[in-house]
């Protein structure tokens, strides 16, 4: 890209940046590190919109790495709440606890970075080119869509030698002065005018040099992905025992497998009334007072498109009684962990969508 139309993208940048909570007022300014780690990793698969409210409470709550870092996992959990992708949120928990018993701040080299969970080579690039003011390149999807119009390259970056076409492209703007002004104004760009569908080309400061537009091709480019949807079917129980706490387990499940979740397993639709013998992993079937079909609900989770019929078990028995069942299922499942959480804080204990839409079903 060459030096006038470059001036032209910091030009626009410069008239149309969003306030944002995490960008500064001044455009030239150094950022935070940990702010645009956090930033960063909330905005991957979620948009703007939905991470600004996201982004200000958990800078109150964990302003530094230090604070992050004394926090437990359930609570990062709660703050994560709505975002999805839960892996995110225990890689930052990891990372932070990493870098504050180093006694140190955010790395300042990609290897570095790259080294830590959860940073890949986008959120290691935007680290150092907009926290630290380094030249060096990043690529996310905003940045993927303007290039395959801008150069009309009608494939992805989903393998090795297409994907260095696209970060070959992304180091020329690296090595530009004020790359991290370029880096993030054409990351704006991408969200506000060169959008998925009907692009804004008339408003965009490379409308003169780019291919798609030129051509009048831009809804040729960039080539849809293959997508691979898998539907599942399954039941989710909602365990509650006579002194009103909730079974929540840990491992061993289909989804959710390395935090505490509602037990859930693959079922049939209109599966038979009653108590399932799956559930029989979890409590003793003489122990059941009643089993109550509390509907079912949808949601989704990476390539999956799911629907869970919800079922309230309610037990005769105490957690402290029902756990002796448990253990001894443990021994069939060395990887199965389980807790019993007062009914009362279910909500914000566990702390995904799948399991609340199901706490929703059984008490809503």
């Amino acid at each position: 890209m060459d030096n006038v139309s470059l001036k032209r993208l910091r030009e626009w940048f410069k008239k149309n940046a969003a306030a944002l909570p995490w960008r500064p007022v001044d455009l030239d300014a150094p950022r935070e590190p940990y702010a645009v780690w956090i930033s960063e990793t909330m905005l991957q698969q979620t948009q703007v919109s939905t991470v600004r409210d996201y982004f200000v409470k958990w800078m109150k709550r964990f302003p530094d790495i230090g604070t992050l870092a004394a926090a437990t996992e359930e609570e990062v959990f709660k703050y994560w709440q709505g975002l999805g992708y839960y892996s995110r949120a225990r890689n930052i928990l990891k990372t932070a606890k990493t870098v504050a018993a180093a006694g140190r701040e955010m790395p300042r080299t990609r290897k570095e970075l790259e080294a830590l969970p959860g940073i890949g080579a986008y959120t290691a690039g935007a680290i150092l080119s907009l926290a630290y003011h380094q030249r060096e390149a990043i690529l996310d999807g905003n940045l993927v869509r303007i290039f395959s119009r801008l150069y009309a390259l009608d494939f992805l970056p989903t393998d090795k030698a297409p994907a260095e076409t696209y970060w070959n492209y992304a180091r020329e703007i690296a090595t530009s002065p004020k790359a991290y002004m370029h880096n993030e104004a054409l990351m704006e760009l991408g969200r506000t005018v060169c959008k998925v569908k009907n692009p804004d080309c008339s408003h965009c400061p490379l409308h003169g040099i780019c291919r798609a537009a030129l051509e009048n091709r831009t809804a040729e480019f960039p080539p849809p992905k293959s997508h691979t949807q898998k539907d599942w079917h399954g039941t989710v129980l909602v365990i509650e025992s006579s002194d009103r706490k909730i079974l929540a387990v840990h491992g061993g499940q289909k989804f959710f497998k390395n935090q505490f979740t509602l037990p859930h397993f693959e079922s049939p639709r209109n599966a038979t009334a009653g108590l399932p013998a799956a559930a029989e992993d979890y409590i003793d079937a003489d122990s059941v007072c009643s089993v109550e079909s509390r509907g079912s609900f949808r949601h989704g989770i990476t390539i999956h498109k799911i629907e869970c019929d919800v079922l309230l078990i309610r037990l005769g028995t105490s957690a402290a009684n029902a756990t002796r069942h448990l253990a001894m299922q443990r021994g069939a499942h060395p990887k199965f962990e389980f807790k019993w959480i007062e009914a009362n804080t279910a909500q914000e204990a566990l702390a995904n969508s799948f399991s609340l839409k199901a706490l929703g079903k059984a008490f809503g």
